[in-house]
């Protein structure tokens, strides 16, 4: 067990042993965990971003909601975070 140093800003440098053994690179993400005096962490799961292609496109409008509105699709970029 090798000790990591903690830096200044709070970063830390996880070894390229570790890296590579719950396969992470440069970009990924960790979940982080405390357990009592212990940190644990984790590999976060990746989910691609939505788009204007994803299949459930096809199920918008097909209900209705309590204002009698069916078509949410046509303002689709309201929840996609992108413009029309």
């Amino acid at each position: 067990m090798n000790p990591i140093r903690i830096r200044s800003k709070g970063q830390l440098t996880l070894p390229l042993s570790i890296r590579k053994a719950i396969g992470v690179d440069a970009g990924d993400y960790l979940v982080c965990e405390v357990q009592g005096d212990s940190v644990i962490l984790r590999k976060a799961p990746v989910y691609p971003r939505s788009s204007f292609n994803d299949g459930i496109w096809r199920l918008a409008g097909s209900a209705e909601d309590k204002e009698g509105r069916n078509d949410v699709s046509t303002d689709k970029h309201k929840y996609l975070g992108d413009k029309p």
